[in-house]
């Protein structure tokens, strides 16, 4: 299988300066880290585990995602949504649903985690997997340079 980015949008894709709102959009400097991975690992595949995956926020994702020149190809799924499971922890869900997806999906070793949540993945899966951006900044270059670390170095599955 393509190596796999694990992709969250808000804190990742949109930086948040403090006392910020308004209508979210990509961040271009974002944008540019993100594509930094995509050039230097041009198989690699998205699968969504942002909220933005849901129903009632999908069409706001595939506009920016359109916007910004991502191939529709590229995302090929969505992590499992997790959030009517009783047995699912809140603190634990976004973790579960990558950890749920990588089970339904053993071919996929080579993958990374670019998410601003770090509460909701840590206890579950390997940290040396995951890229945790400051919401504020969002996706930065460094950022980009050590998930395309992980990417590059990985080959096993990494679940906890």
């Amino acid at each position: 299988m393509a190596p796999i980015i694990f992709l969250d949008i808000d804190g990742v894709m949109i930086a948040y300066p403090e006392g910020g709102s308004g209508n979210p959009v990509f961040t271009p400097r974002c944008v540019a880290a993100f594509r930094m991975i995509l050039a230097a690992v041009p198989s690699a595949k998205v699968v969504f585990s942002t909220t933005w995956r849901l129903p009632n926020y999908v069409n706001r994702l595939h506009e920016q995602w359109l916007t910004h020149g991502f191939p529709l190809s590229l995302a090929i799924d969505g992590t499992p949504d997790l959030r009517q499971d009783p047995s699912v922890l809140r603190r634990h869900q976004r973790g579960l649903e990558i950890q749920r997806w990588l089970e339904s999906n053993p071919s996929a070793t080579r993958w990374v985690v670019l998410d601003d949540d770090r509460m909701a993945i840590e206890e579950i899966l390997d940290n040396g997997r995951c890229v945790f951006t400051n919401p504020t900044r969002g996706l930065t270059d460094d950022d980009g340079k050590r998930g395309l670390e992980i990417l590059m170095k990985r080959s096993s599955n990494g679940l906890c």
